[in-house]
């Protein structure tokens, strides 16, 4: 079997009518630029703050993705509570979750772009047009990144109806409409 295009794809999908979807990883903001929405950015971020503990996590586990050191603490502190281990041990490995979590979230902030202005127009716009495939015909978008970049193409090239899922339209359908607080 050929590996069909996206055109391709995306026109036998039209013919079928079919539904056309989208699901935006971190490839999404990667390829905006590389230098800010990696893991290794993120890393290299957070190594230069000199938290002696968050980096002798990332050494020990191997990785430099938070979200599996997220979950490895987690995961450790619900074996430590299966064990009945003391729960001394269980609230010092607490913070140092909590202290990755806020890690995390410096590192996106202090990385990324400062204002919706400083994404070069021409990217916005053709990141606008590739997704208005998937918004006219009626579809959804969704995201897992952590950043700005998607709301910001929307607001910036005025993409019509743009839904962030937090239900906002569904309580107050006719003020979402008009743009209403």
């Amino acid at each position: 079997m050929e590996l069909m295009s996206f055109a391709e794809v995306s026109s036998s999908l039209k013919k079928k009518n079919r539904a056309i979807s989208l699901l935006l990883g971190n490839g999404f903001s990667m390829s905006y630029d590389i230098n800010i929405f990696s893991y290794n950015a993120l890393y290299t971020f957070l190594t230069l703050q000199e938290d002696e503990l968050l980096n002798k996590l990332f050494s020990i586990i191997k990785t430099k993705n938070f979200e599996l050191i997220m979950q490895q603490l987690d995961m450790t502190i619900a074996l430590l509570e299966a064990f009945g281990s003391d729960a001394v041990l269980q609230e010092q490995i607490r913070p140092a979750s909590q202290r990755l979590k806020n890690a995390l979230l410096k590192s996106v902030k202090e990385l990324h772009p400062e204002h919706v202005y400083k994404i070069p127009e021409e990217k916005s716009t053709a990141c606008a047009n590739f997704l208005r495939l998937f918004l006219e015909s009626g579809e959804s978008i969704y995201t897992t990144n952590y950043d700005l970049l998607l709301y910001w193409v929307f607001m910036r090239q005025e993409v019509a109806n743009p839904v962030d899922g937090f239900g906002r339209e569904l309580e107050n359908p006719v003020e979402a409409a008009e743009g209403e607080e």
